[in-house]
């Protein structure tokens, strides 16, 4: 029986190991920490629902669905609110609805006239060549403002980070995509209007869902599939080629493979890959990360001027108040909160302002307070509950270039038979992303391992 070994169990080695079960092949999964799940991990307080990083994904995602059906999982899926449908931006010192319809684009106070007019020109836009940051890319088809106001707040809530460090292939495929395809977004969302699949220029159509129990109901339930296939607290040093296999070197010593996949971090897959290939080390040392601070906070009802209502806030770029945002967790999935109760989850640092992921705590409280009495009016009662997630490591950064460090790593994994790489570093950050890929990368390993075993001259 082919053995594979499994290096890293967040979601993305889990999801792989799941797409892999039951097809014949001996699984190994090794976790370097102590605990499963990496960031999509759930705490439950009091009756709270809290998720430490991701709060769910889009059901747009095929791979997402079959991979909740091998779970047993489709039963518990749970969809947002159709009260959270209004997206807030925090723009020219007050709450703007987002405009998510042509209609509700011509009214918005988010954008000038003269903005307004500067995106209608869009079709009329050259398609670009080579190599651009989502700034560029949208400032060449939409405008500056648009950038400032709409897609800056965009990024900032999706990788934490600012448009011009961002490569538009690497983090928004589907808009390069758009463009080749119809030469124009605007053309290109009327063609998928038409088509009736829908969807706005940074993706598909989608509407965001959960499971009972949080996001990291997901993790737990596949680290229990695997039962004692799972070893935490193995970390891995090394892997080397062998004549037939791979050689995985960890703390406690070393086994025997048929195939490796990495799934853990670009810097501990730099580290294993070292001794292998210092080129692709250094490829994955190059892909930068960004600290984010989750603050999730719980308030009565009528804790502010204002209610949080709707979806959550974003901030445009010409604003000072100090965080990345404002998820209302409580109004997107109100079964995570006590009736009555305003359970609120704040983001803070990414690579826009690294600092305040690492502000002490009573500072770092001090400046959720204030933005969120920003957003919403004086604050009239004290919080119910405060817990803080530190993510040192939240979200990698799709620099420019990214698209080339990837397509290296996909050379490297051929150069090197049965070595593969999957991650929220790699082809997207999110969770359906990752699910995505695993699915892509166990459908790989199957077909090399069940070939190779049956041209292998030693069985034959």
């Amino acid at each position: 029986m082919p053995r594979v070994v499994i290096v890293g169990a967040g979601v993305s080695g889990l999801a792989t190991a799941a797409f892999l079960d039951d097809t014949g092949l001996d699984i190994t999964v090794l976790e370097a920490k102590e605990e499963a799940g990496g960031n999509v991990r759930t705490d439950r307080i009091e009756g709270r629902i809290l998720d430490r990083a991701a709060t769910g994904w889009l059901d747009s995602e095929p791979a997402m669905g079959r991979l909740l059906d091998r779970a047993g999982l489709s039963s518990k899926r749970v969809s947002a609110s159709d009260k959270a449908a209004t997206r807030w931006i925090f723009a020219d010192g007050r709450l703007q609805a987002a405009p998510l319809t042509p209609g509700a684009f011509l009214r918005t106070d988010l954008l000038p006239w003269w903005a307004k007019l500067r995106v209608l020109l869009e079709p009329f836009i050259r398609r670009g060549t080579g190599e651009e940051s989502v700034a560029d890319f949208v400032r060449r088809r939409l405008g500056q403002r648009f950038v400032d106001r709409l897609v800056g707040p965009m990024v900032a809530g999706i990788h934490a980070a600012n448009p011009e460090d961002l490569s538009i292939r690497a983090a928004f495929p589907k808009m390069v995509e758009m463009e080749r395809e119809h030469r124009s977004l605007l053309l290109a969302m009327r063609a998928r209007n038409k088509a009736g699949s829908g969807g706005g220029p940074a993706g598909p159509a989608g509407h965001l869902e959960t499971l009972q129990g949080g996001a990291g109901t997901l993790t737990e339930t596949l680290t229990r599939r695997l039962g004692d296939r799972l070893q935490c607290g193995v970390e891995v040093r090394a892997v080397q080629p062998e004549r037939y296999g791979w050689t995985v070197h960890t703390r406690g010593g070393a086994i025997n493979a048929d195939a490796v996949i990495l799934a853990c971090p670009a810097p501990a897959s730099a580290t294993i890959v070292r001794g292998v290939d210092a080129e692709l080390a250094a490829t994955f040392d190059a892909i930068p990360y960004a600290p984010v601070t989750v603050a999730i906070t719980a308030w009565p009802a009528g804790s502010w001027d204002r209610s949080p209502e709707g979806f959550g806030v974003l901030v445009a770029r010409d604003e000072t108040v100090g965080v990345l945002g404002t998820l209302f967790t409580s109004g997107v999935f109100p079964a995570q909160a006590p009736e009555g109760e305003l359970l609120l989850r704040t983001m803070l640092g990414g690579s826009v302002d690294p600092k305040a992921a690492q502000l002490p705590h009573q500072r770092l409280m001090d400046r959720v307070n204030r933005a969120l009495c920003t957003f919403f009016g004086e604050q009239r009662a004290e919080p119910l509950m405060a817990q803080v997630y530190r993510h040192s490591m939240g979200i990698p950064q799709y620099t420019l270039d990214h698209p080339f460090r990837v397509a290296a790593i996909r050379a490297a994994s051929a150069r090197f038979p049965g070595l593969f790489f999957v991650g929220n570093h790699l082809d997207g950050v999110g969770v359906k992303d990752c699910v995505a890929a695993a699915e892509h990368i166990a459908h790989d390993t199957r077909s090399l391992l069940f070939a190779t075993e049956a041209t292998d001259p030693e069985i034959l």
